[in-house]
Parts: C-alpha cells; structure tokens; sequence
C-alpha cells in the first residue's frame, strides 16, 4: 500500500502473516501439505508483504528462501514458536539462537534484544500449549499478544488475550496460525513500516498496527479438524531431514 500520512515516504502499510507453518515443520509436517516456496506464492498473491513461517523449535529461515520471497514481494522475517517451560508456545522472531537456548523464559529474557521480537500465540486457547497465566507474570518479556484467527462465531478464546493487551498496554496483532493455505486472508496485521526485517519489528513493538479478522465458518473448523485428524492417523508425509536451500528465480 501507498504511505498514507506523508510522515516518511518509506514507510507503508504492509499486509502481515507472522504464525504460519509448513511441511518442514517437525512437529506438523503431517497437517501441513504445502512446502515454505508454496505458502510464499500463496501470500504473495493474496497481497502479503511480510511473513514469517515459525516452525516448532526450527528457524527455517536461509538467505536463498528469504531471497525467494523477495522476488515475490514478500520480506521474509526469521522466526519459529519456541516451547518453553514445560512446552508453552512462544513465538520468537530474529533470535538467529538454537531452540534449546530458548526453552524457557527465562533464557528468552535474557536473550532478547531490540531487533528481536518476542508474540504470546493463543494465550489463553485451552490445552497445555498455551501461556495462561504465565503471561501476565512474564509479561516483560513480550512485546505484543496474539489474537488467534483460529476462531468461529460464538466461541472465541481471544476475549482474555484483548483484555491483557489493553490493561498490559500491550500491541494486539492477529494471525491465522496457517496450517493449511486456505486459512490465509482470514485474519492478518497492517504494519506500518518500511519493508525490512529491523523496521518492521520495530514498528510492531511500537504498536504500529493494525489488525483485520473476520471468523471461521464452523464448516470451515469442521474441516480443518477432520483433515488434520485424517492426516495425523493415515497421512504418509514423511518427516522432514533438513531444511533445503530453494532455488532462486
């Protein structure tokens, strides 16, 4: 989009995916049927700007897919969704650290910085994955919350997570948590920023956003749940080895 204050030309509001997963992921490469090149095609048609794919405890992030996404229009920001404290999703972006160096949060405190940014995914989403009150005793350590678009119309678990945003004075951004390349256009983040890595964090934790979301169908839930359940009893999608290095057009 154009720059729509006059304040620095090269500033815009950029369409935003940062929780997205794909078949590299280690722990739902059975559920993700689309390769890091096919999610990047994917949001560069649907007009993204920045995404981030933020495997389980592995940054797949390499100079050649970054220049991938470039050439698509796309910055491609490094980032995975850590497991720390006894499995808590975390979604930590320009670490360039290993995940078991941020296991906890303890260890995310104290490796972060001003060019790294630190999201709280679906805090309060049932099951063990999510922060609950973890969040409001760390919330130091983060520097925006998540509101999950992974909802439908009258069950909505990102009620808690607006309300410690606001009384935390704390950046709401919304993402899809992208498993499959349906769930993209769905709920997304304007950030307003120039398009590069340092910038676009930045503007985040500065609260430079805006968020846009609109419910999934319970159809749509519906299949994402037989699908996945299908895909993790019978799926023959193999585990992933390494992260490979795309060619670049």
């Amino acid at each position: 989009m154009e720059p729509t204050d006059g304040r620095d030309s090269r500033k815009f509001w950029l369409k935003a995916e940062l929780h997205a997963h794909c078949s590299l992921d280690p722990a739902d490469y059975r559920i993700c049927p689309h390769s890091p090149e096919d999610l990047i095609a994917r949001a560069a048609g649907l007009g993204y700007r920045v995404l981030a794919i933020t495997c389980h405890n592995l940054d797949i992030w390499t100079p050649g897919l970054a220049e991938y996404a470039r050439n698509r229009g796309i910055v491609l920001v490094p980032g995975m969704e850590v497991a720390a404290d006894d499995g808590r999703h975390v979604l930590a972006y320009n670490f360039r650290a290993a995940p078991e160096e941020l296991d906890t949060l303890a260890r995310i405190r104290a490796l972060s910085r001003n060019d790294t940014l630190v999201i709280a995914p679906h805090p309060f989403y049932p099951g063990p994955m999510s922060l609950r009150n973890r969040l409001a005793r760390n919330a130091d350590i983060f520097d925006a919350v998540e509101y999950s678009g992974f909802r439908v119309r009258g069950l909505d678990f990102n009620r808690r997570a607006a309300a410690f945003a606001r009384r935390a004075r704390k950046p709401l951004v919304g993402f899809g948590d992208i498993h499959y390349l349906w769930q993209l256009d769905r709920t997304f983040t304007w950030i307003y920023a120039e398009p590069e890595v340092s910038s676009i964090i930045s503007a985040v934790k500065r609260g430079s956003v805006r968020m846009e979301t609109s419910p999934l169908s319970w159809g749509d839930a519906a299949a994402w749940w037989a699908s996945t359940l299908w895909r993790c009893a019978f799926g023959s999608h193999s585990a992933p080895r390494a992260t490979p290095e795309p060619e670049v057009r």
